[in-house]
């Protein structure tokens, strides 16, 4: 008796969105964690974002998945942020998980120069901070600007502004005081 037969293809289509959460589980918890710095809100809002996905999800109509997902996940995170009203974020490093900087010589140095930029980050707006977190992300302009739910244009202009505030806070906080 063999009870393998699959007789509709809800269970395929289950099979190949499983494949997609166990592809993107990792970077887009990542992401959240990043953005939120609350690990189990993150994976709260990571669940959610795949919830959404799956319910969402139509192969046919998607271009970019990667972009998508983020998209759901950006959006999630900036809805815990408008109904909580706190904006929580942690270090740029954390996010793209390199570890201890090697141009950096001492331990010390480090420490000082993450807190630096923890700091710099966290007077930025929601969405710099949000386009600086996908840009360091490795996302295109184009990608970041599907995710935001804006034109390239503006996601280019939200990337400059931040860059140049981020320069500006970094600069007034950084252990040398040279800036970035």
């Amino acid at each position: 008796m063999n009870q393998t037969t699959q007789v509709s293809s809800e269970p395929r289509a289950v099979t190949s969105f499983e494949t997609i959460v166990q592809e993107y589980e990792a970077p887009i918890g990542r992401y959240l964690y990043s953005l939120v710095g609350d690990f189990e809100l993150s994976q709260d809002l990571s669940q959610d974002t795949f919830i959404s996905a799956y319910k969402a999800y139509d192969p046919q109509k998607i271009h970019n998945l990667s972009a998508w997902l983020y998209r759901i996940a950006t959006n999630k995170a900036m809805s815990h942020f408008r109904r909580k009203k706190i904006l929580s974020w942690v270090a740029l490093d954390k996010l793209i998980d390199v570890g201890r900087d090697p141009s950096v010589e001492s331990h010390g140095e480090w420490v000082a120069t993450s807190h630096s930029v923890q700091q710099a980050l966290n007077q930025l707006e929601p969405d710099q901070r949000a386009c600086l977190l996908l840009k360091a992300s490795g996302f295109s302009h184009d990608e970041i600007a599907e995710q935001l739910g804006c034109s390239p244009g503006a996601a280019r202009t939200r990337l400059s502004r931040a860059r140049d505030a981020f320069r500006a806070n970094y600069g007034e906080d950084s252990p040398t005081g040279g800036g970035a």
